[in-house]
């Protein structure tokens, strides 16, 4: 799955979710597009204003890395930025809260994640984060073993549930570069596994009450 495409000739280090391309023909429309060379974008947009960044809706530009590295690098740094926060303001995130939820609004989370198409979970620490269905839920098992709750019962109970378990560190390796550009919030790293592995998604919203 392609989440954003990159025009440029010469070539550029990104992961393989961008579609990085020589030419506006090849783009995948309907994406955010980066242009990466004064020429290419003088050429094809000649009334586009060299002191911003964006071209139109939807479209940047730069400079290539020839013209100006540091601008290069601050602009590319920026629109990776841009395109994978942009994303994860789709995500509804919960916190599964035992202590300050209430048992209705927590059976009603536990439905919901019975309900989830494809279950994706990574696990960090004592955090269990658990996406589908444009869902992110946090638990934490320490927590649940404060309360009383037998966390290893319902880390197992998770897992079996779970279409993909992600419990190695080498995955936050993987993914270091964009949890970085996510502000290190780990917790994203199931949905970017989904991301890269194609994974469609839908969406029945439910409306989860503050408590206290």
């Amino acid at each position: 799955m392609k989440i954003a495409n990159i025009v440029s000739n010469n070539k550029i280090d990104v992961s393989e979710e961008f579609n990085v391309v020589q030419s506006m023909d090849e783009i995948i429309h309907g994406l955010p597009t980066l242009i990466v060379g004064y020429d290419y974008v003088n050429k094809h947009y000649p009334d586009f204003d060299i002191m911003d960044i964006r071209v139109e809706a939807n479209l940047y530009w730069t400079f290539k890395r020839t013209e100006k590295r540091d601008k290069f690098q601050e602009d590319l740094s920026w629109f990776i930025r841009k395109v994978y926060g942009d994303l994860t303001k789709e995500i509804i995130y919960i916190f599964v809260d035992p202590i300050q939820y209430r048992s209705r609004t927590l059976w009603k989370i536990v439905r919901k994640i019975y309900s989830l198409k494809k279950i994706i979970t990574y696990v960090h620490g004592d955090m269990i984060y658990l996406y589908g269905d444009k869902y992110l839920f946090g638990i934490d098992l320490k927590l649940l073993s404060y309360i009383g709750l037998n966390s290893g019962k319902i880390r197992n109970k998770i897992k079996s549930m779970s279409a993909v378990f992600l419990g190695s560190d080498e995955i936050l390796i993987e993914y270091k570069n964009t949890v970085e550009e996510l502000g290190n919030k780990v917790r994203y790293i199931p949905y970017l596994f989904s991301i890269k592995n194609g994974q469609n998604d839908t969406t029945s919203i439910i409306h989860i009450p503050r408590e206290g």
